[in-house]
């Protein structure tokens, strides 16, 4: 029988400015990319295949962008 984990509690306090929000934005993109990066890197497929995963995300990511910018 799997053990119910207890209920965490967290306080989160958002920047403010819009210094600090651009801050945020840019290190959560980071991080993401870092874990596509490496969820990639781990693949079981050849480097060849992994460099098209890779290129088709950053690929989806630009075009996305690019509809944001447009539609804003």
């Amino acid at each position: 029988m799997a053990r119910k984990s207890a209920e965490i509690h967290v306080i989160v306090h958002y920047p403010k400015t819009e210094a600090g929000k651009k801050e945020l934005a840019e290190r959560v993109a980071g991080i993401h990319a870092e874990t596509v990066s490496q969820y990639i890197k781990h693949l079981d497929c050849p480097t060849a295949q992994k460099e098209l995963l890779l290129d088709a995300v950053i690929e989806t990511v630009t075009n996305q962008e690019n509809t944001v910018l447009c539609t804003s």
